[in-house]
């Protein structure tokens, strides 16, 4: 027996014998519960989460530890400017606001997070730009920056938090002008990945165990939502096998090189799926667009006659993970030329009742596709396998066309 083909049972031995384990002591573990299957955790969500968490007068009564720690992990250009000690060293005077509308610079915009903290002469002002889902708008991050000047703020930093873009959309912001706030030290960019360090230190210093389980659930949320990791303890499990010696690492390595080709081979099974399964509707299947996992590689329901948008299964992250389901327009401007914009989501999200319908510039209706997860889980990967996938794409992407059609959505105007 081959090393590889050794490695691959040894681990699907440890995973048998932990999903045994499991199904054992359910009552006990309760593997599969999470509080955050019961909390919005939409972008509002979460900008209320970590400004509850922020906020030194905050209900979780550990005053301004969270924050400290905060600026400490995930902020170190603050942490370690002299221009900001002043605010290191009253730090407990920090005020924290929720979706702060910019009427100061007059561009009607909202801050996900603001906080504010005024020291003697000094004002320091942070705006924490959540994007977890969302596409980034035309000018947002410079209307943000302006409104901290407009404010009086004389130290103002931008924090763009994202899990997947390595710097923001050049419409929001310039990359001069990026790179000017750089080199003055008023921008910051943190992945969601970026906080579990901030959230574990905060856990240890917590005083209360009711905060601190909810802080270990929204570990565990940022983990499978954003990282990919379904269960730690399986991860390790399957880590500590790969690392036993020189040949399980040799071997690992080989299998890993392969996945990639493998999801491509079963990504051109799914097109070839796609087409079989296809009938002939008031729409055109294009599966042109995908194949090579890059990000935003789309399958689309092209309607005749309707040249605004179509719609689309989209992969929001690269190697074929994160897809969306729902309607895309061709542009920004032309979804703010449609006067059904509002319309569209607001049809899915009364017909689609088992869906949570969201809306972002380019997309006036969408949802997350499940499977979500197709870079830590195997399941989109073997419904491809067994040919029921392209079932699904399909049948979901008709309900869409259908329902938008029935209610007058792509009527011209």
């Amino acid at each position: 027996m081959s090393v590889v083909q050794s490695l691959i049972n040894d681990v699907s031995q440890k995973i048998h014998a932990l999903e045994t384990a499991q199904a054992l002591y359910s009552r006990q573990l309760s593997p599969d519960f999470s509080t955050f299957d019961y909390i919005n955790t939409d972008e509002l969500g979460l900008s209320r989460i970590l400004a509850a968490l922020l906020d030194p007068k905050g209900s979780h009564a550990q005053q301004e530890s969270f924050l400290k720690l905060f600026v400490e992990h995930c902020l170190p250009t603050i942490h370690r400017d002299d221009k900001w000690q002043l605010f290191l060293d009253n730090i407990e005077k920090t005020e924290v606001f929720l979706e702060e509308v910019t009427g100061k610079s007059n561009s009607l915009r909202r801050m996900d997070i603001y906080l504010r903290c005024k020291v003697d002469d000094e004002s320091y002002g942070i705006c924490i730009e959540n994007k977890p889902y969302a596409v980034d708008q035309p000018n947002q991050l410079i209307d943000y920056y302006n409104e901290l000047i407009a404010k009086g703020h004389t130290d103002p930093q931008i924090v763009y938090l994202s899990e997947y873009n390595d710097t923001p959309n050049p419409a929001s912001v310039d990359a001069e002008t990026l790179k000017c706030w750089i080199d003055k030290k008023q921008y910051s960019h943190l992945r969601f990945s970026d906080l579990i360090g901030w959230l574990k230190t905060c856990q240890v210093e917590c005083q209360n165990p009711s905060v601190s389980e909810f802080i270990a659930q929204l570990i565990k949320f940022i983990q499978k939502q954003f990282m990919g990791i379904e269960d730690m303890n399986e991860d390790n499990a399957i880590l500590e096998i790969i690392k036993k010696n020189a040949a399980t690492i040799d071997a690992s390595i080989k299998v890993s090189n392969t996945v990639n080709r493998m999801k491509k081979e079963l990504i051109a099974k799914l097109k070839i799926d796609l087409l079989a399964k296809y009938k002939k509707a008031d729409y055109e299947l294009d599966i042109s667009y995908i194949g090579e996992g890059r990000r935003y590689e789309q399958i689309r329901f092209i309607i005749p006659g309707y040249d605004m948008g179509w719609i689309c299964f989209e992969f929001d992250s690269a190697d074929f993970d994160r897809p969306i389901l729902g309607i895309k327009f061709t542009s920004v401007e032309a979804a703010k030329a449609c006067p059904y914009t509002e319309k569209m989501k607001m049809v899915l999200n009364t017909m689609l009742t088992d869906k949570k319908v969201n809306s972002s510039a380019q997309w006036p209706a969408y949802y997350y596709f499940d499977p979500q997860d197709w870079k830590g889980s195997s399941e989109a990967w073997l419904m491809i396998n067994e040919g029921t996938m392209a079932d699904k794409i399909l049948g979901e992407m008709d309900v869409v066309f259908n329902t938008l059609k029935a209610n007058g959505c792509f009527t011209k105007y």
